[in-house]
Parts: structure tokens; sequence; C-alpha cells
């Protein structure tokens, strides 16, 4: 077997066990589904290419987590002087990008994301404690900076949440309100004004909860 050959078989399978695993999830995928996917591939294939279905799955979740982190920090590291508001409004809009720009790896992301969330692999921990906890820190870095030094952390993580949810709720919900609302512009082309609402939007919170730490 030739080493095209060998490359294109190894690629085939890990995209095809995107597509799986973000429709069955890691308990309702089988190799068999995922070979099936990946145009036939021979079911000895995961194991040789992969070491097995638990191996291929970490592999996918690292490659979603790896990548949503790389334009994180890309972002935020292309202007490391920036005020934090500034900061935050480039979060923001790397955030919504990745959740609305309808690609195959955003929308992988986001159903293995929601899978996890409501019945964690054992796999799950790892990503969190190499990726997302360093990009919480960094989130609630930038929000001390707005909030200034009388925010506690239970201020801080409180505000987080509520910055981050609203763009993950409503794109966990739009599909439904797509059906509801079909004259509203696809979220492709909408999202950068999502972004700038939602910075908009939080401002004022946050304007609002440094207010009461001033009382």
């Amino acid at each position: 077997m030739g080493s095209g050959t060998t490359s294109g078989v190894k690629e085939r399978l890990f995209c095809a066990a995107v597509r799986v695993f973000a429709a069955k999830g890691y308990k309702g995928a089988t190799v068999r589904d995922i070979c099936r996917e990946a145009e036939g591939a021979n079911l000895n294939s995961v194991q040789y290419y992969f070491g097995g279905k638990d191996k291929l799955y970490q592999a996918v979740l690292e490659v979603l987590f790896t990548e949503g982190d790389r334009r994180v920090r890309q972002r935020l590291e292309s202007d490391e002087e920036a005020l934090p508001e500034t900061r935050l409004k480039l979060l923001l809009e790397v955030f919504c990008q990745v959740l609305f720009s309808q690609s195959e790896i955003g929308d992988a992301f986001l159903r293995l994301w929601a899978m996890e969330l409501a019945n964690p692999t054992p796999f799950f921990g790892d990503m969190i404690e190499r990726h997302s906890r360093p990009q919480t820190l960094a989130m609630l870095d930038i929000l001390s900076g707005i909030l200034g030094p009388r925010a506690s952390l239970e201020v801080l993580v409180e505000c987080m949440m509520s910055v981050l949810g609203p763009a993950v709720y409503q794109a966990l919900l739009w599909p439904t309100l797509q059906r509801m609302f079909p004259e509203h512009p696809p979220m492709t082309e909408h999202w950068p004004h999502l972004a700038d609402h939602l910075y908009r939007f939080c401002m004022a919170g946050l304007a609002a909860v440094r207010e009461t730490l001033g009382e």
C-alpha cells in the first residue's frame, strides 16, 4: 500500500468519524458506521490507523478543541496590548464565527460539545483541562480588567456565563429558530452582526455590574 493511499484512507476515516460521532455520539457510533461512512473502509482500518474507536474519538476531540483554541489564541494574541473591552469584542467575534460558520468542524464541535455536557465520556475531562481551562482563565482576566479589582471570582464567573451563554443558546436553538423565522438572514452571513450586538449588550450589563460593585 503506497503512502498516498495510506494517507487517503486515514483521512477518510477521520472525516467520517467526525460526521458519525457528531450525529450519534461516542456511545451510539460504531466502527462499522464509521467505515461505512468512509466509503466502505475495512473494519480493521480503525484499529490499524488509530488504535481503535476510543483513540479515534480522542483524536476527533483533540482536533475540534485544538482548532477552537487556536482561533481564540490567534485572535487575542494579535493585539495583546489592546484594552480589555477590545479583547472581549475580538473574543466574541471568534466565538460567533466558530459557532455559526456552519462548517463541518464547527457543527461537529457544537454537537459533540452538547452531547459531552449532557453525558460526559471519560475523555472529556482531559480536553477541558488542557483547552477550555486556559480559555476560561483568559476570559476571566478580560472581565477582571473591565470590572476592576472589586469583582470576586464568583462575580467574574457569573459574568462570563452571561457573556458567552446567549451565543451558545442561539447556536443550539438556531435550527428551530430558522424554521420559526425563515425571513431571518442565514447565520453564515449574520454572525458578525450578532457578535456586535452581543458585545454592546454585554458591555451594558458589565457597566451595571461595575456600578453595583462601586456601591
